[in-house]
């Protein structure tokens, strides 16, 4: 979209899905950089765009506040967050503007897991003001086959050990491994975790519950070879979607 002129996004906008990928700016241990969660949705976003003749929007790189359990939190430098509210108010702001322009099929495809409700109460803010508009949601790893996933980690230590602690792991590992390789630091690849994992939340957070290099899986066994594989299959399930939700 934005190396379109608005001409040309004017000829297109009220026919075809637009993109809108939804990431973060956060500590992703010391092997990945910290717009992991921005690069991942733009990337399966361009590449599923180019297959459905859709456009993809500027991408959202301050996502809402990283959580301790699955992402270390503001105890790490250098993650940057905004408050649930003031990403919920820029969302619905966009789509104001994507609605008025003429989009009637708007894909938000997430790459940051505390994303996931302000994103949801921003279309519904939206719905409940009166829409024309079609909207699609949706989590890369939600995407993802279960059949695949369990593959992937047959030959993990430890096996799948749930999205919130595969944070700088296995699979955000590989899919950077497969996007952007030139970006993984391969000397700084670890496997970690924290000391406990505890059923509740602390806030404070105590110290054991986020591990010091801020990986909470195993990063080592997330090749680009897997990261293919989430690829294709995450893109096939979004296609699916979309072909389905917008007739």
């Amino acid at each position: 979209m934005s190396d379109m002129t608005w001409e040309e996004y004017d000829r297109r906008i009220e026919r075809v899905p637009i993109f809108v990928p939804v990431g973060s700016t956060e500590q992703h241990g010391p092997g990945l950089p910290m717009n992991v969660d921005s690069i991942i949705p733009t990337e399966f976003s361009e590449r599923t765009a180019e297959r459905v003749d859709g456009i993809v929007a500027p991408t959202i790189q301050y996502g809402a506040k990283s959580q301790p359990g699955s992402g270390g939190g503001s105890e790490f430098v250098g993650t940057t967050s905004v408050h649930g509210g003031t990403l919920r108010r820029q969302i619905q702001d966009v789509i104001g503007d994507l609605e008025r322009d003429g989009a009637r099929k708007i894909v938000f495809f997430n790459g940051h897991y505390e994303n996931e409700y302000p994103i949801r109460e921003a279309i519904d803010r939206q719905i409940e003001r009166g829409t024309q508009a079609t909207f699609l949601i949706a989590s890369w790893w939600d995407l993802l086959s279960p059949s695949l996933r369990d593959e992937i980690f047959e030959e993990v230590p430890g096996g799948f050990p749930g999205w919130e602690k595969e944070h700088a792991g296995v699979i955000e590992t590989a899919l950077m491994r497969h996007f952007r390789p030139e970006l993984v630091r391969e000397d700084e690849i670890v496997d970690d975790e924290a000391e406990r994992t505890p059923p509740h939340i602390v806030k404070p957070a105590p110290a054991e519950t986020i591990p010091d290099s801020g990986v909470f899986y195993r990063a080592t066994y997330g090749t680009a070879d897997v990261g293919r594989r989430v690829v294709d299959d995450v893109i096939g399930a979004l296609i699916n979607a979309i072909e389905t939700e917008f007739e």
